[in-house]
Formats: C-alpha cells, sequence, structure tokens
C-alpha cells in the first residue's frame, strides 16, 4: 500500500475501544508505509481529518515501526490508533503471533492479543501536582468547587493534565478549546482527560480535550487512560480497571478502554472493528 501520487494511498478506518462491537474511537490505518514520507505522511493525516493516523511499516521479527500523526501534528505515540493498527493486522491474516513489538519515536513497546483485545504496554507515569484548579475549571464553565483536588500532569512520554470531577459536572462541562490549549501548553501537555470515579458500572467516566493538538475531543485515549491508571494506582503495585470514555459527548460514541497495572508496566487494551477503507 505505498503511495505513488496524491489521493492513491488506501487508508482504513477503524473504531478502537469498542464497547459490544459498536462505538469507540476511529482512527486512520496505513500498512506498508515504509516509503511514505513525513510530509505525505501528515497530509494524508490532515485529509484522513480523524484524531490519529497509523502508519505501519513490517520490519520483520514480529517488529513494527508505527509513527502517528494528528490532522496537523506528529504524536510520539497513540493508544487507540495502535489498537486499531494491530487489530487491523490480525484482522487481514497478517499478524498471526500473540506477541509483537511497536517501534516509536520514544521506544519499543511490547503488543499483546487476548482473545480480540490488543493490548499495548506503557511505563508507569511520573505524577506532578499542577495548581492551575481555578483556571482549568473555568476553561470546561465549570464551578472551582466542581474538581475534585489538584489537577496532575501526568508523563510516560505523552503527557496529559488528569483531572477529577463528578459524572453530573463532566456532562455539562463546556470547553474552551482556547483556553484549554493555553493551560495545555503551559503544562507542555497535550490536554485535558477529565474523569469522574461516580459514574455506574465502570470505575471511571471520562472526557478528552486537546485542542492544542488539533483535537477538540474524542472519545477513547489509550495513552491518557494508562497515565490514569496509574495515577489511581500510584501506591499500589497491582490494580486493574475499567474505564469508559465518550458515553458524555455531544454525539456519544461510547468507549470500552481495559487498564491494568502492574509493579513495571502498565497494559491498556481494547477491541478493534474495520468501519470502511478511503483513499487519500
Amino acid at each position: 500500500m505505498q503511495t505513488t501520487s496524491t489521493g492513491t494511498t488506501e487508508v482504513a478506518l477503524v473504531a478502537a475501544f469498542t464497547k459490544d462491537g459498536a462505538g469507540g474511537n476511529l482512527a486512520g490505518v496505513v500498512l506498508d508505509a515504509g516509503m511514505i514520507p513525513v510530509a505525505e505522511r501528515q497530509r494524508i493525516a490532515a485529509v484522513v481529518a480523524v484524531p490519529e493516523t497509523a502508519f505501519v511499516h513490517d520490519l520483520g521479527d514480529g517488529v513494527y515501526d508505527v509513527t502517528f500523526f494528528t490532522p496537523v501534528a506528529q504524536v510520539p505515540d497513540c493508544g487507540h490508533a495502535t489498537v486499531g493498527a494491530f487489530g487491523l493486522l490480525v484482522q487481514r491474516g497478517m499478524l498471526a503471533a500473540t506477541t509483537a513489538v511497536k517501534r516509536t519515536t520514544i521506544g519499543d513497546r511490547a503488543i499483546e492479543r487476548e482473545g480480540d483485545r490488543i493490548f499495548m504496554d506503557q511505563p508507569r507515569p511520573a505524577l506532578t501536582p499542577f495548581a492551575r484548579a481555578g483556571a482549568i475549571a473555568a476553561s470546561l464553565a465549570l464551578a472551582p468547587n466542581a474538581l475534585a483536588g489538584t489537577p496532575v500532569i501526568a508523563d510516560h512520554g505523552v503527557r496529559f493534565i488528569l483531572i477529577e470531577t463528578t459524572r453530573d459536572a463532566l456532562a455539562t462541562a463546556v470547553p474552551d478549546p482556547e483556553a484549554i490549549a493555553s493551560i495545555s501548553a503551559e503544562a507542555d501537555a497535550y490536554g485535558y482527560y477529565v474523569y469522574a470515579r461516580d459514574a455506574p458500572g465502570c470505575d471511571a467516566t471520562i472526557r478528552m480535550f486537546a485542542p492544542r493538538i488539533g483535537i477538540p475531543e474524542e472519545p477513547a485515549t489509550g495513552m491518557a487512560a494508562g497515565l490514569l491508571g496509574g495515577l489511581l494506582a500510584h501506591n499500589a503495585e497491582h490494580a486493574s480497571y475499567r474505564f469508559e470514555q465518550g458515553a458524555l459527548m455531544p454525539q456519544p460514541s461510547p468507549s470500552e478502554l481495559i487498564v491494568r497495572v502492574e509493579p513495571d508496566r502498565i497494559r491498556v487494551g481494547g477491541t478493534a472493528a474495520l468501519v470502511r477503507t478511503m483513499r487519500a
């Protein structure tokens, strides 16, 4: 699937972190992408216009070089596009093994398959308090007392601001993209991962806002889910969580993210479904 001229690259649109076979977050996936230059990858991602597009190059011996692009920028790693890419490789019969290695710009990450779920390794994150609760609440059109405690900057190579609130506040939040982008830049973070632990049927329900990297809101964010698992389990060696994301968006797309915390790593997993293919 190498590109030879504008508009000839095949892109699979894959829903990742689906819940009961539906919902999830769309990722673009381009296979056999080794000969596509960086500028062309960025152009393709802009045309595809989903939160991230993954470009996959099989290096052999179970190692896959994968780069990720939002419509406006390259990012070092992406959870839902990883689940989408490796789920597609399995579905197309191009990956029969239960383990693989994802090679990214920030290092190698282990991939494991359990049934129809793809799990990716992430490091346990560094956690730093970020005393900007008032400004963050205002950027979400929430009252200052709507946030629980001090927000936290979490970083494992990808950085987000983790913000706790209630389900009712999360459902009524109105994001101000300019303010969120400014505060995210102050923290050198991609954006906000806003969570509530009082939602029924899951350990947290979540909304994610990252206008700084061209994503106003998305329904599943695997890298940030790992960060949140690391925060919730920061005093524990082992923990397991089921997160829901996307259910409270203006146009809901419920997603399910499974997070398993271990002493030296965090594993984030979910399912993927091919939606359609296009050319870009």
